[in-house]
């Protein structure tokens, strides 16, 4: 009786001591129980951000070269050029009786809308040559404005106004002038991108009267 009370207050106290040990080795080993937080925080992370000098400078080149490429566009989508344009012209009605044919040479200013067309101002001068039986001859100097409307970007359609400063003299060098209402009209084909053909109309609105005259024309712009 007095061992078996012994053997179990022996046990007591290497039991305790056990429980003490593996305490101890759990918390040398690393192995504890996540404890819940009842006050979560954020969490910050710091990314680094790789920023170079000579990538940032590239971007801003290519930046400003695309940006020249859309002025560039812009700048050829709409431009102003100037062109020489001679013509071949036939005296058409009654203007015939007096004149057999006539040359005429003019300054053309274009200014181009894409590839719609051009607005278009001209300053010229013709000169007719008069029949033989025709006691005064004719020249002038037309100044119209109209629009060259491109059509397939081969045709095209050239309607314009004006005035038309009709000179008439005789033999004997005695001349009058006066300006008249010129209205205009022209068809033909674009050659390549600086020159144009066409066939014209031509009709110069006078005091008691009209004259007109049909013209073949080669326009070469610069």
């Amino acid at each position: 009786m007095n061992n078996l009370n012994l053997s179990k207050l022996l046990f007591i106290p290497l039991l305790c001591a056990g429980i003490t040990a593996s305490a101890q080795t759990n918390s040398l080993t690393g192995i504890t129980q996540p404890e819940a937080s009842s006050n979560p925080t954020a969490v910050l992370v710091n990314k680094s951000v790789n920023f170079t000098p000579l990538a940032s400078g590239k971007n801003l080149f290519e930046q400003k070269a695309a940006f020249k490429n859309v002025a560039a566009a812009d700048a050829s989508s709409s431009t102003f050029n100037f062109g020489l344009e001679l013509e071949g012209l036939l005296p058409v009605g009654n203007f015939k009786d007096a004149t057999s044919a006539g040359l005429g040479v003019n300054a053309v200013g274009l200014y181009h809308i894409g590839d719609i067309g051009a607005v278009t101002g001209s300053v010229g001068y013709n000169y007719f040559l008069k029949k033989e039986d025709a006691e005064v001859k004719y020249s002038g100097i037309p100044i119209k404005v109209g629009f060259l409307a491109k059509f397939g970007g081969m045709f095209f359609v050239e309607p314009q106004v004006g005035v038309y400063n009709l000179r008439v003299s005789d033999e004997d060098d005695n001349s009058a002038s006066n300006t008249n209402l010129l209205l205009a009209a022209k068809v033909g084909l674009n050659i390549g991108e600086k020159s144009h053909l066409g066939v014209g109309y031509n009709y110069i609105k006078v005091t008691g009267g009209s004259y007109a005259f049909a013209g073949v024309s080669y326009l070469f712009t610069f």
